[in-house]
This record gives C-alpha cells, structure tokens and sequence, in this order.
C-alpha cells in the first residue's frame, strides 16, 4: 500500500511539474531543442506560468496579424465591461501592460519622460487616423503614468487571454480595426504603432 501511495505521488508531482516546450511556430520540441534554438541569436523566450509553457519568439519578427471574427462583440464587452463608450467605426489601439517585469522596471525613464513619450506617440497616431484608445492592465504594480492616464484592469482577463497566452516584456499593444487585430508582442517604438495603424486601415 506504501509503494502505490509512494507512486502515486510521484506521478502527480511529474505531472504538475511537467514543462512544455513550443518553436517560434508554436510546434512542440523537446527541452534540449528549446535550449539549443535559444543559445542562438534569433530567438528569446516567453513563459506563461500558469501552464508552465514556454515559447521561443523571434527577435526580428514579434507581430501577429488575423482576425477577431465579430469584433463588435468584444467593443460591447468592453464598453459594458469597463464603462466606456468605444466607437466601433474608429480603430481601437489598446496598449497592454503585463505587470512589473525586467523589461519594465529597468532603464532611466521617469514619470514625466513617459508622459512626454505617449504625446509624441499620440501625436504620430493621429496623423494616421481618429482612434480609440485603451490602456490595459494584468497587475499595476510599476505603471508610473497610473495617475495621469485613464488604466483600466483587463476585465476578467479578457484581453490576456484573446492575445497574450504569455508573458511578453515591457509592454504590447494591439490594433483593432472591424474584424481584423494586427498585435505587436513586446517592447515596441512610436513608430511601430503608427506603421501598423497604416497597414491595417489599408485592409
């Protein structure tokens, strides 16, 4: 009886212990795989902790564009959700916030060269297009703009769990627009936003 408990045991620790391994293409690979692809320059690496997962990315290549199906939807989610009024004939930006990481937490950036980024970057964006905007947060712990903009709690995970399955560094954003999303996973430039934004008015 004490060696089938004893079994048991360990065959519950492996399975909560177990980890999972996934390519830039979201294929399975084993652990050794993972850690050869990695030692490389062209890759880095996610984690979801939840699901003890992790992912490789491509250092050059973090975006991810295709379609919400209906996107309206997730507008009134959101609006009944978070008490916005969100037009759904404009583009919606939504600038996502992960939580206090390496990536977020270093560097010499003050609260006040944030807030002069985001009016540059607001500037940039509406030489493309009037937009919605929404900036959403996992866990708030780090946001130094938090008392300067309007951060709303990502509502039941709801944008954590239709985008970000992992845990990318610094900060993402998303670009809705009818029913197509064009996603950037991960630090990002004024100019990435903006360039995307373009590219997805053009569909």
């Amino acid at each position: 009886m004490k060696k089938l408990l004893l079994l048991f045991v360990l065959v519950v620790q492996n399975t909560v212990n177990a980890q999972s391994y996934y390519d830039a293409d979201n294929n399975k690979i084993d652990k050794a795989t993972f850690n050869k692809l990695l030692a490389g320059k062209e890759y880095y690496h996610v984690e979801n902790d939840s699901l003890k997962a992790f992912k490789l990315m491509y250092r050059n290549n973090r975006g991810e564009k295709g379609s919400l199906g209906d996107s309206e939807n997730l507008f009134k989610e959101l609006n009944e959700k978070l008490n916005l009024k969100l037009d759904f004939s404009k583009p919606l930006i939504i600038y996502y916030y992960p939580g206090k990481d390496p990536c977020n937490s270093s560097g010499t950036s003050t609260q006040k060269s944030q807030i002069q980024w985001n009016k540059e970057l607001e500037k940039k964006v509406k030489k493309v297009a009037d937009v919605n905007v929404l900036r959403i947060y996992k866990d708030k712990e780090g946001i130094k703009t938090i008392n300067d903009y309007d951060w709303k709690k990502d509502p039941n995970a709801l944008i954590e769990n239709l985008f970000f399955n992992y845990h990318y560094g610094c900060r993402s954003f998303i670009i809705i627009n009818k029913d197509k999303y064009s996603a950037f996973f991960g630090e990002y430039g004024q100019d990435q936003v903006a360039e995307s934004l373009k590219e997805i008015l053009k569909k």
